[in-house]
């Protein structure tokens, strides 16, 4: 199939096709639910065109499938909403209502982005897309029970009291949806009275707002768009920056990774101390079972928590590339290790790479060094960084920078 060169073209392709991302009233699938309903066409929203054709609601967990139905002029309703809180509302009306009953009004623009910029804080959930179906019960639901005209409920609230069918409305249960307003009050109550706090001190001028003549994001957009004009993306998706000046100008040797002292960390993380770990960063440690150990290493999850430059205890399991002897391949992805064995991979493969003068031709320097070789490196600690066994590496590291070599000699 040739690309297409007009955007007719490309319209005219999406008829047997679907386009990964995105979606659209013209691709194969959304035609063909159109004709699946006897539908005269699609009523879409942009939102629909920005999800995915496989996603499904937070709330309800419909597929789009699911969620389509005729509307009243026999068109297939593809609609999704942004739900959001409306306590930038609140904060809002309430800063010109303070304003605007002072003798003389002594807020200015700077107070009312200070109102606008303390209402994000008072929110209890980001805006999210979800069905038309979810949007609308959030509104029925708050008549139902006679909720505060302010209130909103959460997408993950939604879901407690919505009964989805598909290709229906949804049905409210009424009971849940009052007991969930019950459970959030007190809390919305208190965000209320913050929302006063925080309009009266606008109005009253007394905020501590100070804009800066350009932000940070600011300068980062404008230079991804220079960086982008420059062509420096196709060279580096991610941190096209870090091509252009040198990111450790004062290092020391190759080897100077390996040689530092790596204290041994005597205290061992409380209970209590695990638990906030666990309550405010603990993706990793929920993602792996209790007998999860690093298979580098060998440390079980307890004896990986350490602390860090930013924290006072960390967990952290990563992936790195390794070396795949049987296949010679350095692409290879093993299990998980522990964020210090993953760390290691990477300064080792880097001093290899160094060494061998060929760090342009492999994408990922953890791959040069296979899993029994770090095993043989490592001085695992409990609670802190690894030490390393530097006569063993330098016995090895030959060897691999021999290999390394060799593969990419070996190139077209």
């Amino acid at each position: 199939m040739t690309e297409p060169t007009t955007f007719e073209e490309f319209k005219s392709s999406l008829a047997e096709r679907d386009l990964d991302g995105i979606d659209s009233e013209h691709t194969c699938s959304t035609l063909a639910l159109v004709k699946s309903f006897n539908a005269s066409g699609p009523h879409m929203n942009r939102w629909w065109v920005m999800t995915p054709v496989n996603w499904s609601c937070p709330c309800c967990k419909r597929t789009k499938a699911e969620i389509v139905r005729l509307n009243k002029n026999n068109y297939l309703t593809c609609q999704l909403h942004e739900h959001h809180d409306h306590m930038k509302d609140v904060v809002k009306g309430l800063f010109e209502k303070y304003s605007i009953q002072k003798d003389h009004v002594v807020a200015d623009e700077l107070s009312e982005k200070f109102a606008i910029k303390a209402a994000f804080s008072l929110s209890a959930y980001d805006n999210t897309v979800i069905c038309f179906d979810c949007n609308k019960a959030d509104a029925e639901a708050k008549k139902i029970i006679k909720a505060h005209k302010y209130f909103s409920f959460s997408p993950r609230e939604i879901a407690e009291f919505v009964k989805p069918t598909p290709n229906q409305e949804h049905e409210i249960d009424p009971l849940l949806a009052q007991q969930v307003w019950e459970r959030a009050k007190p809390i919305f109550e208190m965000r209320m009275e913050f929302a006063e706090r925080f309009a009266k001190i606008a109005a009253e001028n007394q905020d501590w707002y100070q804009p800066s003549e350009r932000t940070a994001k600011q300068i980062e957009r404008l230079a991804k768009w220079h960086f982008e004009r420059y062509g420096l993306h196709q060279f580096d998706r991610y941190e096209p920056e870090r091509l252009l000046y040198n990111t450790v100008p004062f290092k020391g040797a190759h080897s100077s990774w390996r040689l530092k002292d790596n204290p041994i960390v005597k205290k061992k993380p409380s209970n209590n101390e695990l638990a906030h770990l666990v309550a405010t960063r603990g993706k990793y440690w929920n993602r792996y079972e209790g007998e999860w150990f690093c298979p580098c290493c060998f440390r079980d999850k307890y004896d990986c928590v350490r602390p860090s430059k930013k924290n006072s205890w960390i967990f952290e399991v990563k992936k790195a590339s390794l070396f795949a002897t049987e296949e010679m391949n350095f692409v290879s992805n093993p299990d998980p290790m522990c964020v210090d064995c993953v760390d290691m991979a990477l300064n080792f493969g880097r001093e290899v790479l160094e060494l061998s003068g060929k760090r342009s031709m492999i994408q990922f320097p953890s791959s040069v060094i296979t899993l029994i070789e770090l095993r043989e490196i490592v001085i695992a600690r409990p609670h802190s960084q690894h030490k390393f066994k530097n006569e063993v590496i330098d016995s090895i590291i030959p060897e691999i920078v021999q290999r390394v070599v060799k593969f990419c000699d070996s190139l077209p």
